[in-house]
């Protein structure tokens, strides 16, 4: 089951970002359509949070998993609930959306 963690990581110079093969170039602002095929536990990141997600889209598994930050986790527990095991072949629409503050960001929502 997935906790979330949004602490403040620890302040020791560079914070560790994690796999982040997803990007904004990766997506248009219509969204691709990514289909889930596993999500695995790996080495907590800095927020203690030791999820990575592997993808697939056009039937391509994407070579490198995606450590989602904080609040990429949560939208995605919004959309298919804390059981991260059930997620394996829920298909999710990632998108472009625009922060006032940050700039652009990635959107998930369902396909």
């Amino acid at each position: 089951m997935i906790k979330i963690q949004r602490n403040t990581p620890a302040q020791s110079g560079a914070t560790n970002k994690g796999i982040q093969f997803l990007n904004l170039s990766h997506v248009t602002a219509k969204g691709v359509v990514f289909t889930i095929e596993k999500v695995t536990t790996d080495k907590p990141d800095s927020y203690g949070n030791p999820y990575v997600v592997y993808f697939s889209a056009d039937g391509q598994k994407y070579s490198k998993g995606y450590k989602p930050t904080s609040d990429a986790l949560a939208d995605l527990v919004e959309l298919f609930g804390e059981e991260e095991k059930k997620w394996a072949g829920k298909k999710v629409l990632i998108g472009k959306t625009s922060d006032p503050d940050d700039g652009d960001r990635l959107s998930y929502s369902k396909a």
